[in-house]
């Protein structure tokens, strides 16, 4: 499944390079994974002043097994 955030530049994010760095702990820390999930898009609207990035959500089933004993 593909989710999306969108990622209000400031100062410190004016390189590409930042943009992807903030896109990919973001997503982590929406998903609780432990690595980042991987980016697939990263786009800039003009019309907004926005990136938007996309990303694949993690599939986590240990956090919804209920454990017995």
């Amino acid at each position: 499944m593909l989710k999306a955030l969108v990622i209000v530049t400031n100062e410190k994010t004016t390189e590409f390079g930042s943009l992807l760095a903030v896109a990919r702990a973001e997503a982590r820390k929406r998903e609780h994974a432990k690595q980042n999930p991987p980016i697939r898009a990263l786009r800039y609207f003009p019309e907004l002043c926005v990136y938007v990035a996309v990303y694949e959500a993690v599939e986590n089933f240990a956090g919804n097994v209920k454990q017995t004993g």
